[in-house]
């Protein structure tokens, strides 16, 4: 360890004689430097002597375990820090296209579920089960249609409009288009989705609005 420090301390040493030599050739330089580039010259004569000035207390640190100078600092001038009584207690989100101090004001709270669509859920599921689908077929020749198992013959009659009910909600509806003894045939209003009517689906009147 003590070679090492010997070796760092040499080091030190001739980087700072040349960095004299140096500094000095520079000052004798600025004697015939046109005025135009006296500012320059200054400016490089600054940094050397900052340099100068760093390795000799590097070297004194090394002789003498002194703790190393903290850095100069930097033209950039130090951006100050906020106190903490300074920063902004609203808890508002500033955004890009915002000047500083102009707040996005804070988001409206979810809406509370409309009474209608409840009460129309409601109703849905209460209404009585007036016909059942016992088969869904869809024939590219006849289309689509559905045989239902008649439970109100006052309701399912020939051209009555029936909504297919899964859970709480309509599927779709169905136009009774034939009622005989042994059931009924209906076929859809609209072309249904993804979402097909199938076997045991219950068909109701569909519900007053509220």
């Amino acid at each position: 360890m003590d070679t090492i420090k010997i070796l760092l301390v040499m080091t030190v040493a001739l980087l700072v004689g040349a960095l004299a030599m140096s500094w000095k050739n520079f000052r004798q330089d600025v004697r015939g430097t046109p005025k135009k580039e006296l500012a320059e010259v200054h400016r490089q004569i600054a940094e050397i002597e900052q340099q100068r000035k760093l390795l000799q207390e590097e070297r004194d640190r090394l002789m003498g375990g002194q703790p190393l100078a903290p850095k100069p600092p930097s033209d950039t001038p130090a951006i100050p820090e906020v106190a903490p009584q300074d920063a902004p207690e609203t808890g508002a989100v500033f955004g890009d296209d915002l000047s500083a101090g102009e707040a996005v004001p804070a988001p409206e709270p979810d809406a509370p579920v409309a009474p209608a669509a409840e009460d129309r859920a409601k109703a849905i599921a209460a209404a009585p089960v007036v016909a059942k689908i016992t088969e869904w077929v869809e024939d590219p020749q006849l289309g689509a249609f559905a045989t239902l198992q008649v439970i109100d013959v006052a309701a399912v009659k020939a051209d009555a409009v029936l909504c297919v009910r899964r859970n709480s909600g309509i599927l779709g509806k169905l136009k009774v288009s034939e009622v005989a003894p042994e059931g009924a045939l209906a076929s859809p209003t609209a072309v249904f989705g993804q979402v097909k009517p199938k076997v045991g689906d219950e068909l109701i009147v569909e519900p007053a609005a509220p």
